[in-house]
C-alpha cells in the first residue's frame, strides 16, 4: 500500500521549491522529516494514520487528514502546476 498514488498529488511549500508528494510512502517520509524538525502533536497523529494504512479507504482517510494539517499550517500550495501543464 505504501507507493498508493495520491490524486491529485499534494504540493507543499518546502526551500528551495515546492514539494511534491505523489505517493502516500512520500507523504509519509514527509511527516517523518518534519517530526525530527519538531513539528505538534497533531502531526505525531497524521504519521499514525500513515503509517497504519492496511486499505485504499485508510489511505483516502489518511491523505485527507494530511491535506487538512497542511492546509491549516499554511504549508499547502493550492494550485501548483504539475509537470504535464
Amino acid at each position: 500500500m505504501t507507493e498508493l498514488p495520491i490524486e491529485p498529488a499534494i504540493v507543499v511549500k518546502d526551500t528551495p521549491k515546492p514539494r511534491r508528494l505523489a505517493t502516500l510512502s512520500q507523504a509519509k517520509a514527509f511527516v517523518e522529516e518534519e517530526l525530527r524538525r519538531g513539528r505538534p502533536p497533531p502531526w505525531r497523529d497524521v504519521h499514525r494514520r500513515l503509517s497504519s494504512v492496511a486499505n485504499a479507504e485508510d489511505a483516502v482517510e489518511a491523505i485527507g487528514a494530511l491535506r487538512e494539517l497542511l492546509q491549516l499550517e499554511d504549508l499547502l500550495v493550492p494550485h501548483y502546476p504539475t509537470e504535464h501543464s
